[in-house]
Protein backbone atom coordinates (compact mmCIF):
# COMPACT_ATOMS: atom_id res chain seq x y z
CA UNK A 1 0.00 0.00 0.00
CA UNK A 2 0.84 3.51 -0.68
CA UNK A 3 0.38 4.25 3.27
CA UNK A 4 3.35 1.84 4.18
CA UNK A 5 5.64 2.33 1.22
CA UNK A 6 5.42 -0.99 0.18
CA UNK A 7 3.73 -0.06 -3.08
CA UNK A 8 5.14 -1.69 -6.29
CA UNK A 9 6.57 0.93 -8.96
CA UNK A 10 5.66 -0.29 -12.39
CA UNK A 11 8.33 2.11 -13.79
CA UNK A 12 10.98 -0.10 -12.14
CA UNK A 13 9.23 -3.39 -13.89
CA UNK A 14 8.81 -1.77 -17.32
CA UNK A 15 12.73 -0.89 -17.17
CA UNK A 16 13.53 -4.35 -15.59
CA UNK A 17 13.11 -5.29 -19.68
CA UNK A 18 9.99 -6.80 -19.34
CA UNK A 19 7.69 -3.78 -20.84
CA UNK A 20 4.57 -2.34 -20.48
CA UNK A 21 2.34 -5.22 -22.04
CA UNK A 22 3.73 -8.17 -20.00
CA UNK A 23 3.00 -5.85 -17.06
CA UNK A 24 -0.40 -4.92 -18.02
CA UNK A 25 -1.10 -8.82 -19.18
CA UNK A 26 0.17 -10.32 -16.02
CA UNK A 27 -1.74 -7.81 -13.73
CA UNK A 28 -4.96 -9.26 -15.94
CA UNK A 29 -3.56 -12.56 -15.59
CA UNK A 30 -2.87 -12.31 -11.82
CA UNK A 31 -6.26 -13.46 -10.44
CA UNK A 32 -9.90 -11.80 -11.36
CA UNK A 33 -10.32 -8.25 -11.24
CA UNK A 34 -12.87 -8.99 -7.99
CA UNK A 35 -10.56 -11.00 -5.99
CA UNK A 36 -7.98 -9.48 -3.60
CA UNK A 37 -4.19 -11.07 -4.64
CA UNK A 38 -0.93 -10.04 -3.47
CA UNK A 39 1.59 -9.06 -5.57
CA UNK A 40 4.02 -11.39 -6.68
CA UNK A 41 5.82 -11.20 -9.87
CA UNK A 42 7.00 -14.44 -10.21
CA UNK A 43 4.28 -14.96 -13.14
CA UNK A 44 5.86 -11.95 -14.80
CA UNK A 45 8.33 -14.07 -17.19
CA UNK A 46 5.58 -16.21 -18.07
CA UNK A 47 3.35 -13.42 -19.81
CA UNK A 48 6.56 -11.84 -20.84
CA UNK A 49 7.03 -15.38 -22.83
CA UNK A 50 3.78 -15.85 -24.31
CA UNK A 51 3.92 -12.21 -25.52
CA UNK A 52 7.75 -13.12 -27.13
CA UNK A 53 6.36 -16.23 -28.53
CA UNK A 54 3.52 -14.91 -30.54
CA UNK A 55 5.80 -11.90 -32.00
CA UNK A 56 8.49 -14.84 -33.03
CA UNK A 57 5.59 -16.52 -34.85
CA UNK A 58 4.32 -13.49 -36.21
CA UNK A 59 7.85 -12.66 -37.54
CA UNK A 60 8.72 -16.42 -38.81
CA UNK A 61 5.82 -16.12 -41.01
CA UNK A 62 6.40 -12.52 -42.49
CA UNK A 63 9.37 -14.05 -43.24
CA UNK A 64 7.94 -16.74 -45.23
CA UNK A 65 7.90 -16.73 -48.86
CA UNK A 66 4.31 -16.40 -49.43
CA UNK A 67 4.13 -19.46 -51.47
CA UNK A 68 0.74 -21.11 -50.50
CA UNK A 69 1.27 -25.05 -49.59
CA UNK A 70 -1.44 -27.64 -48.15
CA UNK A 71 -0.73 -27.85 -44.85
CA UNK A 72 -2.61 -28.47 -41.28
CA UNK A 73 -5.28 -25.81 -41.93
CA UNK A 74 -8.01 -28.35 -40.12
CA UNK A 75 -5.65 -28.11 -36.95
CA UNK A 76 -4.83 -24.57 -36.96
CA UNK A 77 -8.26 -23.20 -37.91
CA UNK A 78 -10.12 -25.29 -34.66
CA UNK A 79 -6.87 -24.21 -32.35
CA UNK A 80 -8.33 -20.68 -33.18
CA UNK A 81 -11.84 -20.72 -33.19
CA UNK A 82 -11.69 -22.42 -29.94
CA UNK A 83 -9.13 -19.64 -28.15
CA UNK A 84 -11.78 -16.85 -30.20
CA UNK A 85 -14.48 -18.21 -28.59
CA UNK A 86 -13.38 -18.55 -25.02
CA UNK A 87 -11.53 -15.23 -25.19
CA UNK A 88 -14.99 -13.92 -26.63
CA UNK A 89 -16.78 -15.07 -23.38
CA UNK A 90 -14.43 -14.63 -20.50
CA UNK A 91 -13.67 -10.90 -21.44
CA UNK A 92 -17.61 -10.23 -22.02
CA UNK A 93 -17.40 -12.11 -18.18
CA UNK A 94 -14.34 -10.25 -17.14
CA UNK A 95 -12.64 -12.98 -16.89
CA UNK A 96 -9.28 -11.99 -17.85
CA UNK A 97 -6.85 -14.39 -16.27
CA UNK A 98 -8.38 -17.29 -18.11
CA UNK A 99 -8.77 -15.56 -21.58
CA UNK A 100 -5.18 -15.02 -21.28
CA UNK A 101 -4.59 -18.39 -20.23
CA UNK A 102 -6.83 -19.76 -23.36
CA UNK A 103 -4.26 -17.29 -25.64
CA UNK A 104 -1.26 -18.81 -24.43
CA UNK A 105 -2.92 -22.38 -25.00
CA UNK A 106 -3.39 -21.04 -28.69
CA UNK A 107 0.08 -20.17 -28.93
CA UNK A 108 1.39 -23.57 -27.75
CA UNK A 109 -1.30 -25.26 -29.96
CA UNK A 110 0.22 -23.20 -32.86
CA UNK A 111 3.47 -23.66 -31.95
CA UNK A 112 3.29 -28.01 -31.46
CA UNK A 113 1.78 -27.40 -35.68
CA UNK A 114 4.20 -25.06 -36.70
CA UNK A 115 6.99 -28.03 -35.89
CA UNK A 116 5.03 -30.15 -38.37
CA UNK A 117 3.75 -27.93 -40.46
CA UNK A 118 5.05 -24.29 -43.15
CA UNK A 119 3.85 -21.48 -42.57
CA UNK A 120 3.02 -21.44 -46.36
CA UNK A 121 -0.98 -22.06 -45.78
CA UNK A 122 -3.54 -19.13 -45.54
CA UNK A 123 -4.58 -20.68 -42.55
CA UNK A 124 -1.50 -19.46 -40.71
CA UNK A 125 -2.61 -16.01 -41.72
CA UNK A 126 -5.65 -15.92 -40.46
CA UNK A 127 -4.79 -17.46 -37.12
CA UNK A 128 -1.54 -14.91 -36.66
CA UNK A 129 -4.08 -12.19 -37.41
CA UNK A 130 -7.11 -13.61 -34.66
CA UNK A 131 -4.06 -14.14 -31.80
CA UNK A 132 -3.05 -10.32 -32.41
CA UNK A 133 -6.58 -9.13 -32.11
CA UNK A 134 -6.99 -11.21 -29.19
CA UNK A 135 -4.12 -9.87 -27.36
CA UNK A 136 -4.84 -6.36 -28.31
CA UNK A 137 -6.37 -5.29 -25.10
CA UNK A 138 -4.01 -6.91 -22.51
CA UNK A 139 -0.62 -6.22 -24.45
CA UNK A 140 -1.64 -3.02 -27.04
CA UNK A 141 1.77 -1.70 -27.80
CA UNK A 142 3.03 -5.17 -29.26
CA UNK A 143 -0.16 -6.45 -30.83
CA UNK A 144 -0.52 -2.29 -32.67
CA UNK A 145 3.20 -3.49 -33.91
CA UNK A 146 2.13 -7.03 -35.15
CA UNK A 147 -0.71 -5.97 -36.50
CA UNK A 148 1.25 -3.65 -39.01
CA UNK A 149 3.41 -6.42 -39.73
CA UNK A 150 1.22 -8.60 -40.82
CA UNK A 151 -0.17 -6.11 -43.52
CA UNK A 152 -2.53 -4.13 -42.12
CA UNK A 153 -2.38 -0.11 -42.62
CA UNK A 154 -5.13 0.60 -40.06
CA UNK A 155 -4.95 0.49 -36.29
CA UNK A 156 -5.59 -2.84 -34.61
CA UNK A 157 -7.44 -1.21 -32.03
CA UNK A 158 -9.97 -0.04 -34.83
CA UNK A 159 -9.83 -3.31 -36.61
CA UNK A 160 -13.16 -5.74 -35.99
CA UNK A 161 -12.67 -8.43 -33.65
CA UNK A 162 -12.09 -12.18 -34.92
CA UNK A 163 -15.55 -14.07 -35.72
CA UNK A 164 -16.24 -17.06 -34.54
CA UNK A 165 -16.99 -20.11 -36.66
CA UNK A 166 -18.69 -22.91 -34.89
CA UNK A 167 -17.41 -25.26 -37.40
Amino acid sequence: SKSKGNGIDPLEIIESGYGADALRTYISFMAPPDVESPWNSDGLPSCYRFINRAWTMAQEFNETDGAVEEGQDKEILQATHKAIEKVTTDIEAIKYNTAIAAMMTLVNDLHKIKEDDTYASPAWQFALESLVQLMAPFAPHAAEELWRDLGHGDSIHISHWPELDEQ
